[in-house]
């Protein structure tokens, strides 16, 4: 009776631990599958972080710039170069950026033969990929509509996308839009304008005022040419 309590004991200690091994190799199984689908589900929403209405932008109807602060000449121009020895085009061709200041911005004023994934690469590319004290403080572009004021815009990297593959702006007319980097190659870019943000050009520009740039003054800089290879 003895021995056979004992056999009873450890049958039942044989079948609590088989089904305690199988109860955890299941959820390990479980948790190794959760972190998959929400790193996808993130990248999908990072992909594409807004909705709403692509707008075609025509490089020759618009006067555009970048303007960026605390940082200096030679940094600017030595981004510009890399950027254009980056891009894997054996067809280079020659561009014109012109630099002007104001107290503590550079305002570089944009060929109208850059194209349009270009133009809006570098408003981010200028902030840098390592360290650098040079790396400006503010990075923003502004395009002046030559047909209708109405047009014009500004944008910017967008805060709060850690990637740094978006931007967003606005018109004067009040419209908000986004552009999501890389896919920005088309000739008419990928400008999207969407009720998913609010973005006020003329807070932009009172901002920019309060902080020594006057986008009205810009017109009358004096500005310095300067020829550099890009595709």
């Amino acid at each position: 009776m003895k021995y056979i309590l004992i056999a009873v004991v450890v049958v039942v200690i044989v079948v609590v631990t088989y089904q305690r091994k199988n109860v955890n190799n299941s959820t390990k199984g479980h948790n190794q599958r959760e972190p998959i689908i929400e790193n996808s589900d993130k990248q999908t929403e990072q992909f594409t972080p807004y909705t709403g209405n692509l707008l075609k932008i025509q490089n020759l109807d618009y006067i555009r710039y970048i303007f960026a602060k605390h940082t200096s000449e030679n940094y600017l121009l030595n981004m510009i170069k890399e950027y254009g020895e980056l891009s894997g085009n054996e067809e280079f061709k020659l561009h014109n950026f012109w630099l002007g200041k104001i107290g503590d911005w550079h305002v570089i004023k944009v060929d109208e033969s850059v194209d349009f994934y270009t133009y809006h690469n570098l408003v981010g590319w200028f902030t840098g990929y390592e360290e650098n004290p040079d790396i400006p403080e503010y990075s923003i572009g502004y395009s002046k509509s030559k047909l209708d004021s109405k047009d014009d815009y500004i944008f910017y990297l967008d805060p709060n996308i850690d990637a740094g593959d978006t931007e967003i702006g606005a018109f004067e007319n009040g419209k908000s839009f986004f552009i999501y980097l890389p896919n920005a190659y088309e000739p008419t870019g990928n400008l999207t304008v969407t009720n998913d943000l609010q973005v006020s050009l003329t807070e932009t520009v009172e901002f920019l005022t309060t902080n020594g740039l006057d986008i009205k003054s810009i017109e009358s800089l004096e500005f310095t040419k300067h020829q550099i290879k890009s595709h």
